[in-house]
């Protein structure tokens, strides 16, 4: 039953979109600032893109709904939604950078170099088991079963 609240959701949004004038520079400054987030996880930066993401976000909603004052988002409110948006964007991106620089524990990247037990003959290819499991394994010297 989550489309029933996604749907009184999206009829509010209607009807307040109908009484507010909404500046459409504003929305895309929200959007290009979430963009900015999401590309701070992705490439880590050191913050850069968390920064701007933040200067968005506080632009855009200050311009997002144009009227008189009492109608607008105030700076405060601006500044204490895009302000978690940044420490949240700032811990992802260290736990991302942090995550970059430890050695692959999945995937032939984290298989290479590791000692087993040849199952069948490798010459070049057979079976070896490591890390109680079985893999194909690729070898440039022969080598012999239980080795």
């Amino acid at each position: 039953m989550p489309g029933v609240p996604g749907g009184i959701i999206v009829l509010l949004a209607v009807c307040a979109i109908s009484v507010l004038t909404i500046n459409w520079f504003g929305v895309a400054l929200l959007i290009i600032a979430i963009a900015f987030f999401v590309l701070e996880a992705k490439f880590a930066p050191h913050g850069v893109l968390a920064a701007a993401g933040v200067a968005a976000m506080i632009a855009g909603s200050l311009l997002v709904i144009e009227g008189p004052p009492e109608m607008r988002i105030p700076m405060s409110t601006a500044v204490g939604i895009a302000l978690p948006f940044a420490v949240i964007a700032v811990f992802l991106s260290s736990l991302v950078l942090r995550t970059r620089k430890e050695k692959p524990i999945t995937g032939t990247a984290a298989m290479q170099s590791e000692i087993g037990t040849a199952v069948t003959a490798l010459s070049p290819s057979g079976k070896v088991f490591v890390r109680g499991e079985y893999w194909n394994a690729v070898s440039a010297t022969p080598v012999t079963p239980g080795t």
